[in-house]
């Protein structure tokens, strides 16, 4: 017990101080392993991609809105759900993916793709979910354009910059992308536990009240993701990839929302409660999506 006294009284500073630097990391990192011909892919792609992309961009927040509506969320709660759901993807759907050997290059994509485009759909977002939720006098006053220059500095900046060094030393930067990305991954990883153990309080507090919502969401999101892609008659590496893509969200990059850019710790109970459920149903997911992998390829083998 002492041990997580003392790291509820650091929860501050790992949330509102170490998180978004962990971010920033990822997001060079994550440059790192990209070019322009990640974001052509999408031509490459087309089916799959454009699937992928309206079921993060569209299906996500679309189910969160729903269900915060259907539980009777309490408003931070709801609020809280729809800023996760605004989130999609990043390393952590990319690692599950490689993981459980599906099309790695797909995922690659969509991530790079939904990192340039939710900096744009997060503020309206948020401002949506804001005055649907909040009472008028209760609504967190911040300008959309700051919310907008936040973003760009907490993804962009370091997605542009990972990029850059990948175009000006490409020998280097390819044989260091992948222990790079390890490492970050590691940290990241880490860094996220450390952030929802140091708030176990409110994870007690609130477990009650949100903890079904946070479990159906993940289970919803990652049934849609398989669904709409098996709906779609993709292959089944694609469609594993965008089960991960739309079911895995970006935590590192809701923290940071609430904590720093809104300085509202109460929006991010959602997300801590996220972020302590979801590992067992990706890991587990990984395990079926790797014999259902097996089972294919053993058809394809005999066909």
């Amino acid at each position: 017990m002492d041990l997580l006294q003392g790291l509820s009284e650091q929860a501050g500073f790992i949330n509102a101080g170490v998180i978004p630097w962990v971010l920033r990391l990822v997001m060079v990192g994550l440059g790192l392993s990209l070019t322009l011909a990640d974001f052509k892919r999408v031509v490459v792609f087309p089916k799959a991609a454009s699937i992928g992309l309206v079921a993060q961009l569209i299906g996500l927040p679309l189910t969160a809105f729903v269900l915060a509506w259907l539980f009777s969320a309490p408003p931070a709660i709801a609020v809280g759900l729809v800023i996760l759901a605004a989130c999609p993807s990043g390393v952590t759907a990319n690692a599950y993916t490689f993981a459980a050997r599906a099309d790695v290059p797909l995922c690659v994509t969509l991530s790079a793709v939904t990192s340039v485009v939710t900096v744009f759909t997060i503020p309206f977002l948020i401002e949506l979910a804001l005055e649907l939720f909040f009472a008028e006098g209760q609504i967190v006053t911040i300008s959309p354009t700051n919310m907008l220059l936040n973003l760009m500095t907490f993804t962009l900046l370091p997605l542009a910059t990972g990029m850059l060094l990948r175009h000006l030393f490409p020998g280097p930067a390819e044989r260091a992308v992948e222990p790079i990305r390890r490492v970050i991954l590691y940290f990241m990883i880490v860094i996220l536990l450390l952030g929802v153990i140091s708030s176990y309080q409110d994870l007690i507090d609130h477990f009650a009240t949100a903890g079904g919502l946070v479990v159906a969401m993940n289970l919803i999101t990652m049934g849609l993701g398989y669904g709409i892609a098996r709906g779609f008659k993709l292959p089944l590496p694609q469609v594993i990839t965008i089960t991960f893509e739309v079911g895995v969200q970006n935590l590192a990059l809701s923290f940071a929302i609430t904590f720093n850019i809104l300085q509202r710790p109460d929006l991010a109970v959602a997300g801590l409660i996220y972020a302590a459920v979801m590992p067992a149903t990706a890991l587990a997911f990984v395990s079926i999506a790797r014999r259902l992998l097996e089972k294919n390829d053993a058809v394809a083998a005999r066909a």
